[in-house]
């Protein structure tokens, strides 16, 4: 099987896969018997079992078998009706478009295909405004060509080694097997069991960015080194740390539902849930000193986690912590710890004395003070922007020439882009 890391070009199937086409078909056809003449001899339900059909061998199954020399005369009437029963009645489904915007910032090339002919492919596409995702673009029957042959010439036009193919039928598959490429079932289209001799299958397209994630590889690193060095009978602690608006929170995140679909049972702790009240963190007059030592209450982690995480024991422990928004204690927060748990630990200045000697493996999230700033006009309040030239980032600059991230983290990981990280 084709490595999900290594794909960059992902063909999709239309009907069934991206778009949700039944309804428009349907009622395109009953408007074109009612213009025939003809009495409709199949429901919605039965129509759908055919949608993956070839153009002209679908409209023969849904002509009346005594009108069936009658075929294209039913065929043209649907078409002369596509573009507006696509505009009322058609639809992508669920999670499609925002799918499609992610993979394509993640750097992938989409194309699309279908048997369906090119009038009605036509005005599928853009009654759902998704032409701008694809590129190529093209029919089956218009090239008389078969989903093999059509995958096959996306490859050689993309110049890609190794793509992937999205559909709900057993030509997807078999254009995947033809072209040595990676399968993906649809299940919740019109394929029936079809999809399920896929390679991987999905229930909802959005699953298509789990697959396509390009931090797995980086994930999986990082959980390579941790069956090398954790020890039997205790926790282990990954520490994620990087400048303000690095993205450690969103790594950690992820980091944490890959591991959990590997099997590992994991605890999340944030730095940011440490606060120490407004008193202390804003007591001396220099900010930028404010928040590199008053922040935070390292003490508090390190005696009520860090610490007992050493123990080698199996421990719970809840905690009213402070809501620095408010600066009142009022987050609850339950954190439990067994042997076998790997511990994520995110947030700044983390590789520090005072909590470095906690952490087994340190991650950096390497961005410029650049980036930092620009993330956090996209992010933070305007009052809050202004402090990170005199606050934030000073505070940081000190930080990394204490602790310089190549000599005390154990891997270094440039998330300039966050769709695209690599590894410094």
């Amino acid at each position: 099987m084709i490595n999900p890391h290594q794909v960059g070009l992902i063909i999709f199937d239309l009907h069934g896969t991206v778009s949700s086409s039944t309804r428009a078909v349907y009622e395109a056809l009953k408007s074109a018997y009612r213009e025939l003449g003809w009495d409709m001899f199949f429901s919605q339900q039965e129509m759908e079992k055919h949608l993956g059909e070839t153009s002209d061998a679908f409209y023969q199954q849904m002509t009346p078998a005594e009108k069936r020399s009658q075929w294209k005369e039913l065929r043209t009437r649907v078409r002369e009706q596509n573009i507006n029963v696509f505009r009322e009645y058609g639809q992508t489904f669920p999670g499609v478009t925002e799918t499609l915007k992610t993979l394509k910032e993640r750097g992938f090339r989409l194309a699309l295909y279908s048997t369906s002919s090119r009038q009605s492919f036509n005005a599928a596409i853009d009654a759902l405004e998704i032409t701008d995702f694809f590129e190529p673009i093209e029919c089956a029957q218009e090239n008389n060509l078969t989903k093999t042959e059509l995958a096959r010439k996306f490859k050689v036009k993309t110049g890609t080694v190794a793509a992937a193919i999205v559909g709900d039928s057993l030509q997807d598959i078999e254009a995947a097997r033809g072209t040595d490429s990676l399968s993906i079932g649809a299940l919740y289209g019109y394929g029936g069991n079809e999809p399920q001799q896929a390679d991987i299958t999905i229930k909802q397209f959005d699953k298509l960015l789990t697959i396509f994630d390009r931090r797995l590889p980086i994930f999986e690193n990082i959980l390579g080194e941790i069956g090398r060095k954790k020890a039997a009978g205790r926790p282990y602690v990954v520490g994620i740390s990087g400048i303000d608006c690095s993205g450690k929170s969103l790594f950690a995140g992820a980091f944490e539902k890959f591991l959990q679909a590997k099997g590992h049972q994991t605890q999340l702790i944030s730095l940011d849930d440490f606060h120490n009240p407004k008193e202390i963190r804003c007591a001396g007059k220099d900010q930028a000193d404010n928040y590199y030592n008053r922040s935070f209450n390292i003490n508090l982690i390190k005696e009520k986690l860090l610490k007992p995480l050493r123990g080698k024991k199996a421990f719970s422990v809840r905690m009213t912590l402070l809501d620095w928004r408010t600066d009142r204690y009022e987050i609850e927060r339950e954190f439990s710890f067994s042997r076998d748990t790997i511990v994520i630990f995110e947030g700044v200045f983390l590789f520090r004395n005072e909590l470095a000697p906690h952490i087994d493996y340190k991650v950096f999230l390497s961005i410029t003070f650049e980036e930092s700033k620009k993330r956090a006009k996209e992010r933070d309040a305007e009052a809050v922007i202004k402090k990170y030239d005199n606050k934030y980032l000073p505070a940081q600059r000190k930080y990394l020439e204490e602790y310089p991230p190549r000599k005390t983290a154990d891997i270094v990981i440039d998330n300039t882009d966050y769709h695209r990280p690599h590894i410094m």
